[in-house]
C-alpha cells in the first residue's frame, strides 16, 4: 500500500473561541498546545510516515511548538482552508500515489481505532473516505429565521476529520473547485470521487467554543493512543 502522510492546515485564527490568538496555540493540557497535542497523538500512533503542519506565513507563535522529527513545519497557509491544504499539498513533497490524511489542528481527540477503520476502507475500490457521525437531531432548513422544511437525517451525516485521499488526485480537486469549499470532501465531490464514509467516534470534537475545551480535556485525561 503506498505510503501514509498527515497534513494539518493551522493557519486560521478561530476567533469563535474568543482568545485573542489562534485557538490551534491554546495550552489545553499543561503548557502544551492544542496543535501540539493533535500532532503528538498522531504520529504517536505509527500509523503515518511523517506529517506537514502548514501554519500562515506571518504566524508568531508555531516556533514555540515542539514535534519529532517527523512533522515538518511550512509556513505557507492562506486565507482559507482550501487554500492551505493546497499550498501544503505543493510543498510537502508527497508523491503522488500517497495517501494524504488531512486533520484539523483542532480536533487532538481522535482515537486510534477510528484510524484505523479508515485505512481499512481505503485499502479498496474507492478515490478516499472520511471519518463521519450520524445526525441525531431532527434537522430543519430554515430561511430568514422561519423553518422551510425537515431533512430526512438518515440520509445525514457531520463530517469529521481525518479525511484521506490521494496527494495528486486531492491536489487536482482543489486547483479544480477554488478555495470556497470547507472541506476535502467537498472538493472530490465535486470532481466526481468515489468516496466512503466511515464511522468515528462521538468524542472526536473539533474545539470551537469555549465549552468545548472541558469536553476535550477531559476525553484527554481518560485515554491515549496505545493499543
Amino acid at each position: 500500500m503506498p505510503e501514509r502522510y498527515l497534513l494539518i492546515p493551522a493557519a486560521g485564527v478561530g476567533s469563535r473561541l474568543n482568545i485573542g490568538y489562534p485557538k490551534q496555540y491554546f495550552p489545553l493540557v499543561g503548557e502544551l498546545s492544542m496543535l501540539e497535542i493533535t500532532v503528538s497523538r498522531l504520529m504517536a500512533t505509527e500509523l503515518f510516515e511523517s506529517a506537514v503542519v502548514v501554519v500562515s506565513p506571518e504566524d508568531q507563535y508555531v516556533k514555540d511548538c515542539h514535534f519529532d522529527d517527523r512533522v515538518k513545519v511550512i509556513a505557507c497557509g492562506g486565507a482559507t482552508r482550501a487554500e492551505s491544504v493546497l499550498n501544503g499539498l505543493k510543498k510537502s513533497g508527497f508523491t503522488d500515489e500517497a495517501w494524504v490524511f488531512v486533520h484539523d489542528a483542532a480536533r487532538p481527540c481522535v482515537d486510534k481505532e477510528s484510524l484505523l477503520r479508515l485505512i481499512e476502507a481505503i485499502d479498496g475500490d474507492c478515490d478516499g473516505a472520511l471519518l463521519v457521525q450520524p445526525v441525531t437531531d431532527t434537522v430543519k432548513r430554515v430561511v430568514n429565521g422561519l423553518v422551510v422544511d425537515t431533512l430526512d437525517r438518515r440520509e445525514l451525516m457531520r463530517a469529521q476529520t481525518p479525511q484521506a485521499f490521494r496527494c495528486a488526485q486531492l491536489t487536482r480537486a482543489l486547483e479544480s473547485v477554488g478555495s470556497s469549499v470547507t472541506d476535502e470532501s467537498s472538493a472530490m465531490e465535486a470532481v466526481g470521487a468515489k468516496i466512503k464514509v466511515v464511522i468515528g467516534s462521538p468524542f472526536n470534537i473539533k474545539v470551537t467554543y469555549p465549552e468545548d475545551i472541558d469536553a476535550a480535556r477531559r476525553y484527554l485525561s481518560e485515554t491515549d493512543m496505545k493499543e
